[in-house]
């Protein structure tokens, strides 16, 4: 039997380059981050936001923030959500990607593997898409320990461990939005 997966978005970061919150930013007069809750929900059991600002057009109880102190960047909400998780499977996904796949979860969590537990991530016009993965609980402690000895490249954590890529051919699925021009490009 296959595991239920809980769905966490990363919307820690600190929206630099959009010069104002990211997850807030109107997309077809919809915060940006709402189009990724909608799209998410329909294919997790579960859906949470590590989010280090209080987002209020989502209940609290479901919005978390980061366990370690400092910006760590996307390892940290990873890392936050690992710990966070119900579930022994917990698929991430950006704030900032409103056209991700609808049946993400559904290819990603086919190659779960539990007797061999890796983290599953696609790719696309062969490029890794690593902010997209599907992550089994247990690597908590090992993210730490990675975090811990001053590592921040989420690919390089990847690397260091079991995992395995699942190609999606759709062009632009994993599109995201960091810039006004970005948002424009829409």
């Amino acid at each position: 039997m296959k595991s239920e997966v809980e769905g966490i978005i990363l919307a820690g970061g600190q929206s630099s380059r959009m010069g104002t919150n990211k997850s807030l930013v109107l997309l077809d007069k919809k915060p940006l981050i709402e189009h990724i809750f909608n799209r998410m929900k329909k294919q997790v059991n579960k859906l949470s936001i590590n989010s280090n600002e209080f987002l209020s057009i989502f209940p609290k109880s479901i919005q978390f923030e980061d366990e370690l102190p400092g910006q760590l960047g996307p390892l940290s909400g990873i890392f936050s959500g690992l710990v966070k998780a119900k579930s022994d499977w917990v698929q991430f996904c950006p704030n900032d990607t409103p056209f991700f796949p609808t049946n993400l979860v559904e290819r990603l969590s086919a190659h779960i593997d539990e007797e061999n537990p890796k983290i599953i991530l696609p790719t696309s016009n062969n490029k890794l898409e690593p902010v997209f993965l599907l992550c089994p609980k247990h690597l908590a402690s090992n993210l730490k320990d990675f975090l811990s000895s001053g590592e921040r490249k989420l690919e390089e954590w990847i690397k260091s461990n079991n995992f395995q890529t699942v190609d999606f051919k759709e062009k632009d699925v994993f599109f995201n939005i960091n810039s006004i021009s970005d948002l424009e490009k829409i």
